[in-house]
């Protein structure tokens, strides 16, 4: 054993043993640091077993934090705590004449394994649809545009009036006279019909390009306001 850590030598100095608290272990530390140094003792005093007892106080306070105890000392028991634990038992049923009692434990054995089963067939149908998600490129990206998409499988078109863009598109998030908003994606009217839209892949529309504009369709540019 290390000097260092041989507590049962120091006990053994200052008179105590294991169990003496750590208020009297203190104490009973300075009393005999008091025996030691060369301060009070002069040339009595003994230098390198006054050291190894100050290596061991040190240790032993280390143990202390760590354990809530001094070396060698029994573990501390919680207030109003038992000791051995009670132990409790069910009462026993008894069964009737020619009838067997089913264990307890079996019974609840059955019931999780009927839970797991029926957790396990509801992920196995989930699992076989898609997850929706923002992203489209990723898993569940048909799930996610269908979220977006209202229930009408029309497409809107250029040259469409408001009224059929909005039962095809459903109400915008933001509303003027010459452009629609749908989150980041838009639909631009002009003389109430649809002159161009822009599909973000973030908030789909119901439109089968990206994309479009009535110039580049028709090489021409919007008719005016009859």
């Amino acid at each position: 054993m290390s000097d260092d850590t041989d507590f049962v030598s120091m006990y053994e100095e200052l008179g105590l043993d294991a169990e003496c608290g750590m208020h009297a272990f203190k104490q009973a530390y300075r009393r005999r640091v008091a025996a030691l140094h060369p301060d009070i003792q002069g040339t009595a005093s003994d230098l390198p077993r006054l050291q190894r007892l100050n290596r061991l106080y040190e240790a032993t306070l280390d143990f202390h934090r760590l354990h809530g105890r001094l070396p060698g000392a029994s573990a501390p028991r919680i207030a109003g705590a038992a000791w051995p634990p009670p132990t409790t038992t069910a009462p026993v049923r008894e069964a009737p004449a020619g009838e067997a009692i089913a264990p307890r434990g079996g019974r609840r054995r059955y019931l999780l394994i009927g839970a797991l089963a029926a957790a396990l067939l509801y992920w196995l149908g989930a699992g076989r649809t898609s997850v929706p998600t923002l992203d489209p490129a990723g898993p569940g990206g048909d799930a996610a545009t269908a979220a977006w998409q209202p229930a009408s499988r029309k497409r809107l078109e250029l040259g469409m009036s408001i009224d059929q863009a909005r039962r095809i598109l459903g109400d915008p998030t933001t509303e003027h006279a010459a452009r629609w908003q749908y989150g980041p994606s838009w639909v631009d009217f002009e003389c109430g019909k649809v002159t161009g839209w822009y599909s973000a892949p973030a908030y789909p529309l119901q439109v089968g390009r990206e994309s479009a504009h009535q110039a580049t369709e028709t090489g021409r540019g919007a008719a005016a306001c009859g």
